[in-house]
Formats: C-alpha cells, structure tokens, sequence
C-alpha cells in the first residue's frame, strides 16, 4: 500500500517529448486505480499544453476544471465535455480490467492495481503531427502506440497478447483520438494561451543535508519554477562535478510551477567546500547556492570523530594495565601488595 504514492507520479517520467522551436504538444496524463485509496482519486485525468497545464477532469462534478482563465466552458459545451469525459473513462475503464484479468491480479482495498497512460500529440512548425501513446500497469511500462504503423507495440514480452486485443480493439479509435480530439484542441488553445506559455518563472532553491548509517547527503532542491526544463548539479570545490546515485524527477506543484530534489552522497573534507547550480531559462546566469555546513551538521562530524578517539583510548588503556600487570614470568599480578608473615 506504501507504494501508491509513486506509482501515481510515475507517469510524469515515463517519456517527455522534445519541443523544438515552433513545436508544441498536447498531452494527456491518465491515471486509475482499481480500488478507492484514502487521499487520491481512483480516476485522475490531467492535460498540458507543452508544459502549461491548463485543466483537470473532476470525476466527483463531471466536468473539467480549467487552471487558466483564457479557457473555460466557451472553449467546450458543458455536455460535449461530460460526454468526452465518460467515454475516455469506460474506455480506461475496460482496459484497466482486461489487464488486472490478464494478469491474474486480485483487487480490492488490499490489492490495488495502478493503469497510467500518457499521450501525446505534436505539431510541428511546418504543420506536420506526430503523436504516441505510453501505457504503465503497477509502475511497468506495458505498451506503446506507435502513431505511423496505428497499432500497439509491446514493450515487454508479456504484452504481446494485451497488444494483440489492443490492435483488435482500439487500434482505429486511437489514430482517430489522437489526429481529431487531440490536435484540435492543441489548435484551439495556442492563441489562447500565448501568453500564459511564453511566461517565466525563476526557482527558488533550498539546500540541506542529512545523516545515514552510509554517510553524509547533501539535497538541493529547486521549486517553483516554470517552464519545466531545468539542469541542477552539485560541484564541489567549485570545479568538480558530484554525480548523483538517484535518478532525479521533475515533478509538478498545484500552482501549476515544477519541482526538483537532487541529491549527493559526500565525504566532508576538510577545506572543501560544495553548491547547487541551477540553470534555467529564467535565469540571465547560473545561479550558484553554496551549502554551508551548520552547527548541527558539524556536531554530525565531530561526535562520530570522537567517539572514536575515546573508544581508542579506551582501548589503549586496557592493553597498558594489562601489559603492566604482568610478572617477568608471564602471569598476572594481583593489584594489592602481600606481606610475608614469619612463624
């Protein structure tokens, strides 16, 4: 149950679409649950323009709820967009069911089944469209739909009979899902959006570090920003790059702005000094955070350092009384002195 939470998210990193210059993309994130789970819709249906998102489906009111101003139920009918919204989640609905049977999966509150999807199209600034599809069940990716060929491509060989029912299936309605509704809209609303797509919003960033039983990590973590590309690395000494051991994810905030944690595992020396550097569009130069050690992260060095001193000299004491103690014969002498009493 502990590992609903990033299967949730994982769609975000299941593939991002490169935006050239001129391009732009539509994209559509689709997540359902197979059983309610406290906290978290068991549908969620999010859409972006490039990385603006601009509205989400609201299964409670059975309408979509637009971010930004400039869109609204002008752009869509109230029943149009209630009928869309039904037939995407009946769609979701039975596939979401024939791979939770394909798969022998049991459900209810005590087995919960993640199905994610998120598709894509592009436009391209001489007009030409391409568009995908990326499927996920319980945080595998299971299946793609290549928009050239218009079928379903497994990704991994156990697919290939989901792919097979697929083709059969919604083969056809996908090429036409992703060349009408999907394009469509994505014209509609780059005018619309003009402004809100060109806007920049320089991130804020927070670093810090914590203490394991595997060392010291430093965490940087840069929020608030906007658009969603963005490059965060440690250097060290000013020069040297910190590779980190973590794959790091860029995630979304409410307000629609994208958030970041990087993180590194060091070994303070002393003299050297780390930073986070941040690039973004936002940003006229790098910005460069400097992580300053506190008195709480120095008492994290200094109290391992001496509970080994003491733990030595402890130990160098024991091995000096002992060897003290011994007679020129090898055996042990008693701490007190015995005096020899004469009959």
């Amino acid at each position: 149950m502990a590992g609903i939470l990033p299967l949730v998210f994982l769609i975000f990193s299941l593939g991002t679409s490169v935006v050239y210059s001129g391009s732009h993309t539509l994209k559509l994130y689709i997540t359902k649950l197979t059983a309610p789970y406290p906290g978290l819709p068991d549908y969620l249906h999010m859409a972006y323009v490039d990385d603006l998102r601009y509205a989400r489906y609201n299964k409670e009111i059975n309408r979509c709820e637009y971010w930004i101003p400039a869109l609204g139920a002008k752009w869509e009918p109230m029943t149009m967009q209630k009928n869309y919204m039904h037939n995407f989640e009946i769609s979701h609905h039975q596939k979401t069911k024939l791979l939770t049977d394909l798969y022998n999966k049991t459900s209810g509150k005590d087995a919960i089944h993640v199905y994610q999807t998120k598709s894509a199209c592009e436009m391209h600034e001489d007009g030409t469209i391409t568009a995908y599809q990326e499927v996920a069940f319980d945080g595998k990716e299971l299946i793609a739909y290549d928009y050239q060929t218009g079928t379903f491509i497994p990704t991994t060989p156990e697919a290939q009979i989901v792919a097979q029912i697929w083709n059969k299936n919604y083969a056809k309605i996908e090429k036409i899902f992703l060349e009408k509704f999907c394009t469509n809209r994505l014209s509609k609303y780059l005018n619309a959006l003009a402004s809100d797509l060109e806007k920049l919003v320089p991130p804020k960033v927070k670093v810090s570090s914590s203490e394991s039983e595997s060392g010291t990590k430093l965490h940087c973590r840069v929020y608030g920003f906007y658009p969603r590309d963005v490059e965060v690395k440690w250097i060290k000494n000013g020069r040297d790059e910190i590779h980190s051991e973590e794959a790091a994810q860029i995630l979304p905030n409410p307000d629609g702005t994208y958030q970041i944690r990087v993180s590194v595992g060091v070994t303070p020396e002393g003299g050297a000094t780390y930073s986070c550097h941040i690039d973004h569009s936002s940003l006229e130069k790098t910005l460069v955070v400097p992580f300053e050690y506190n008195n709480r992260s120095i008492l994290y060095i200094i109290i391992p350092i001496c509970a080994a001193l003491l733990l030595l000299m402890i130990g160098l004491g024991l091995f000096l009384f002992k060897k003290g103690k011994k007679d020129p014969n090898g055996s042990y002498q008693s701490g007190s002195t015995e005096t020899d009493i004469e009959n």
